[in-house]
């Protein structure tokens, strides 16, 4: 507690300020004997503290196998001749670029890294080839469908 003698005006205040209560910025206030509670402008409220996270109990007695899935296609339309249009598979802002026109690329690697709902998302190559063209720049918005690269 803290005590105060105040002149304001040319009347005399005592002031007590019993307690802050820091998680509402609230202070408890007495002034000349009549209690109140303060809201302080300004004062910062502590972010809420972030969730405790314990794992999981090694023995659960539960099995759990991993599941082997045919791998998913990519999006993607094969031009006559003999060329492969990478495609966006879904709306979104184009991040960056991981290849530029005449780099040799392999199956699996990551072309374009594409912005969608606050996730990144890597476009990568379902083939190996050289990048023939770039249909996109980074920042760009793109939609589903839209043609990213051309591979050969």
């Amino acid at each position: 507690m803290k005590d105060y003698a105040l002149k304001i005006n040319g009347h005399q205040y005592n002031v007590s300020i019993d307690e802050i209560n820091e998680a509402s910025t609230v202070a408890h206030v007495t002034v000349n004997g009549v209690a109140y509670d303060v809201e302080i402008e300004g004062g910062k409220v502590p972010s809420a503290k972030k969730p405790h996270v314990v794992p999981a109990p090694k023995e659960t007695g539960l099995s759990v196998a991993p599941v082997t899935a045919a791998p998913t296609p990519k999006v993607g339309a094969v031009a006559p001749s003999g060329t492969h249009q990478v495609t966006c598979p879904l709306p979104g802002t184009v991040l960056s670029l991981r290849v530029k026109e005449g780099d040799s690329v392999s199956v699996g690697q990551t072309l374009v890294v594409v912005e969608a709902m606050k996730m990144e998302n890597n476009i990568d190559s379902d083939r190996a080839g050289v990048v023939k063209s770039i249909a996109v720049h980074e920042g760009e918005t793109v939609a589903e469908g839209a043609v990213l690269l051309t591979i050969e």
